[in-house]
């Protein structure tokens, strides 16, 4: 049984004859008939009487046609997914994260549903090292990950840059521009020294 056959059997039937349903189908007419008789002799039933003025369905025909409607609108279904999922707008997308994400993930993966509704995303929490490993492996689709600059066998593609704040007193001793430019500077350092403190005696 061949989906082509299933259709021309729905296309007659919704047709009332082999000629209107061969037009539908922008084929010939013996084309048609040939294929409903094919799947007759498959089924082993009569699915149509024909007459030189009218087809019509039998008993057995009128049975078969909503499971042969059913069975196409699975297929076609079923086409849809796949075209969904090669697209990446289907399917689901296997992601590596770290240990309770933050709240700037959960919006990277609200963006990502909205842009793709029918994703499904599923979340595994695991250390950097078997992130990096799962994904070579096939196991996940992609992972995120920090403080990586290399990975072999890997793309990594930045997602986002985090700023760095440094918090001190209003009048500390240091300009704030020094603050601002050290950031983009390789190599920052202003002399400060380290101070061993000395726990209070007890004597």
């Amino acid at each position: 049984m061949e989906l082509r056959q299933l259709r021309y059997f729905v296309t007659v039937a919704e047709e009332g004859g082999f000629g209107r349903a061969a037009e539908r189908l922008h084929i010939v007419q013996s084309a048609v008939s040939q294929q409903v008789q094919r799947l007759e002799r498959e089924f082993g039933v009569r699915l149509f009487d024909r007459s030189t003025r009218h087809v019509s369905l039998t008993s057995a025909g009128e049975r078969l046609l909503p499971e042969a409607h059913a069975v196409l609108l699975a297929a076609d279904r079923a086409r849809q997914v796949a075209a969904g999922i090669a697209a990446g707008h289907d399917g689901t997308l296997r992601l590596g994260t770290v240990h309770g994400p933050g709240d700037r993930i959960y919006r990277l993966l609200d963006e990502l549903v909205g842009l793709a509704p029918q994703l499904q995303i599923q979340l595994r929490r695991l250390t950097p090292a078997e992130r990096l490993s799962a994904v070579r492996s096939g196991e996940l689709d992609a992972a995120l990950i920090r403080g990586v600059a290399a990975a072999p066998e890997l793309e990594l593609l930045p997602m986002w840059t985090d700023p760095l704040y440094v918090a001190v007193s209003a009048d500390h001793r240091l300009p704030r521009n020094r603050w601002s430019t050290c950031g983009t500077s390789p190599t920052c350092h202003y002399g400060w020294r380290r101070v061993r403190t000395t726990p209070p005696s007890t004597t």
